[in-house]
């Protein structure tokens, strides 16, 4: 017998930044994809989200593009802020020729901001 829970997220509270890997390669083309998710408190993925969220970009790196799959957004993908897409979008940071720490704050009104850190080798 299988079971699942399923659990109805409370208010937007904070953003959470996922990469696809840790560490990327020094030479100012090797890209990281970072999902980024406006969850609860609890950490539970808020699908009704539609925050901006802002980006800003410290360190050995550079922001690239942000994509959020709503087919009906005329946000630039360049422009380092878009709101986020059922609770959730794409931010693509990339490396500069130098090796060293890559950060990527991510803030949006009302909410405790995400902070991630890569290594660009």
């Amino acid at each position: 017998m299988a079971e699942k829970e399923m659990y109805t997220a409370g208010k937007p509270h904070h953003i959470e930044l996922i990469p696809d890997r840790s560490q990327i390669k020094a030479d100012g083309k090797d890209l990281s994809f970072i999902t980024v998710r406006v969850v609860d408190k609890d950490g539970n993925l808020c699908p009704l989200a539609e925050n901006e969220i802002s980006f800003r970009v410290k360190g050995a790196g550079t922001y690239q593009a942000g994509a959020n799959g709503n087919p009906a957004s005329l946000e630039s993908f360049q422009v380092p802020k878009m709101k986020v897409f059922s609770g959730m979008m794409t931010a693509i940071v990339s490396s500069t020729d130098k090796p060293g720490r890559i950060t990527l704050e991510a803030t949006g009104r009302g909410l405790v901001k995400g902070i991630l850190n890569i290594e660009s080798k």
